[in-house]
């Protein structure tokens, strides 16, 4: 799945008293929705993924209810939906839940930071196959944890090129990759035995062309800077 941008934001009704937090894509009418109802918009922040922007609002929502705060406004209050999402101005002021927010989505980003998927590139000299996309660290690039198995790639004579990302932005290169690999090279995961030696990867293909053209394409198609990794004599150029 792609990276879907996603709005947090916080709205308020003041003929009830009542704020809510809720999400929505850019291009929604959500908000639209809650206006045409009375709501005004107060704050709202954009995160690169839908997922990130769900698991904000349960972070607000579960700790405002563990706090004692009930849903302020029943389902026939709200037809536009999104009743479960309210609370009473009077427990939590609209400025005291954005704050709210705001921790929330410091507290999923560092998550983020730390759970980070690390995308290479590896072509091995003679067999010709492009390799890409894991969820397992695969080396020291950018901080990433070291991983044996990359080591044994490199040691076999893979080229290894590695970047730190988010599972988001990961998917978004992988889409990339796939695209460009649709004309340029031909996909072999059939031909993957139980044996292959990294049984995590998404994407393998055999290049067609001069490997390091084809190599330098992928590493563009990909849309990530990618760096070499586990040897010094990888020649940072030939992207």
């Amino acid at each position: 799945m792609t990276a879907s941008p996603t709005l947090v934001y916080v709205i308020a009704h003041s003929a009830t008293h009542t704020g809510k937090v809720g999400i929505t894509g850019l291009n929604s009418s959500r908000i639209a929705q809650h206006e045409g109802q009375g709501w005004h918009l107060q704050r709202a922040v954009l995160l690169t993924s839908r997922q990130a922007a769900e698991q904000v609002e349960r972070s607000v929502i579960r700790e405002l209810r563990a706090n004692g705060m009930s849903a302020r406004l029943s389902a026939d209050r709200m037809p536009q939906g999104g009743h479960t999402e309210t609370v009473n101005l009077d427990e939590v002021s609209a400025a005291d839940l954005w704050n709210r927010v705001m921790v929330a989505v410091d507290e999923v980003e560092a998550a983020a930071d730390t759970s980070r998927v690390v995308l290479f590139l590896a072509i091995m000299d003679g067999y010709r196959v492009l390799v890409a996309g894991t969820d397992t660290p695969l080396g020291l690039s950018q901080g990433s944890p070291e991983c044996a198995l990359g080591k044994e790639l490199a040691a076999a004579g893979w080229l290894v090129y590695a970047a730190n990302t988010t599972a988001a932005a990961a998917e978004a290169a992988l889409h990339g990759l796939r695209t460009w690999a649709d004309t340029a090279a031909t996909d072999v995961e059939a031909e993957c035995a139980d044996d292959w030696p990294v049984p995590l990867l998404r994407n393998k293909y055999v290049l067609k062309g001069p490997t390091a053209e084809e190599l330098g394409q992928a590493r563009i198609a990909v849309g990530v800077e990618l760096h070499s990794v586990f040897t010094d004599a990888l020649d940072e150029n030939d992207h």
